[in-house]
């Protein structure tokens, strides 16, 4: 068998989620590589094969199954020493490091191919889920991007919002979805931004949302009391006599109700 060098890009290839991309791969000298083994691998896997031609055919009975009916090699380039594997349709689990494995007689060689997938997602959703802990909880969503990006919560001013766990899930494309709730209080300025950062690929999306300060008073219907007693000139110490009794008996109320209710 004659000898021959395994080539590929000394840089890793980008490939956008959704869209068809070539993994290079050359012989060196190109002597043609028709009656050669060619098998592509997945680096660090345990059933690694993506892709294997060998006697004159391509076999994938062991194929990883995520690539079937996705991966082809070029049939009219191979006499010219080109064993470039073409990947449709790739999704994030396409993202890794390759390997382009070509053997003849008792020779081979291979050469590393670094694959990165990128996937911008959409600009964030927020929503008002609701009154809890005393403020108002909003969550924001994004979905479609590879890889996974950061969702940071800021106030009107840019300062990070102290906020629960990002949720992720993928979809049938193996990008990310992301939610992260954050519970406000009012502020002098109620704006709330949610930011989708996603540094390794350069991307950034936002929504801005502005609540509406009444909307904070049915979180605290107290304060909304003592502002009408002040209002009234009444002393505050008999503004705290009237309400705390009141607002005791009532969460005993409620109490008492969700036992029932249990039962």
């Amino acid at each position: 068998a004659e000898s021959f060098e395994v080539l590929g890009p000394a840089d890793p290839v980008a490939a956008v989620a959704g869209e068809d991309v070539v993994l290079p791969c050359y012989l060196k000298p190109n002597i043609s590589a028709v009656d050669l083994s060619i098998e592509w691998l997945r680096v660090h896997t345990e059933d690694p094969v993506v892709h294997l031609y060998q006697d004159h055919e391509d076999r994938n009975e062991k194929q990883i199954p995520s690539y079937r009916g996705r991966t082809s090699l070029f049939p009219e380039e191979l006499r010219k020493g080109n064993t470039s594997l073409k990947v449709k349709n790739v999704r994030g689990s396409d993202n890794g490091e390759y390997k382009c494995f070509i053997q003849a007689g008792d020779w081979y060689d291979d050469s590393s191919i670094n694959v990165h997938i990128k996937a911008v997602g959409t600009h964030p959703v927020i929503s008002i889920e609701g009154y809890k802990e005393g403020g108002i909880s909003l969550v924001c969503e994004s979905k479609g991007w590879y890889p996974q990006p950061q969702v940071v919560w800021m106030d009107s001013e840019g300062h990070g919002l102290p906020a629960g766990h990002t949720e992720t899930h993928t979809d049938s494309m193996d990008l990310f979805t992301v939610r992260r709730r954050v519970i406000v209080q009012e502020r002098e300025t109620n704006r709330f931004t949610c930011r989708i950062l996603q540094q390794q690929i350069n991307e950034m999306k936002e929504t801005i949302t502005d609540i509406p300060g009444e909307m904070f008073h049915r979180a605290h219907p107290w304060k909304v009391a003592f502002a009408v007693f002040f209002s009234l000139g009444v002393p505050a110490i008999i503004i705290l006599a009237v309400l705390i009794p009141r607002y005791i008996k009532q969460q005993r109320e409620k109490r008492l109700l969700t036992k029932r209710l249990g039962k």
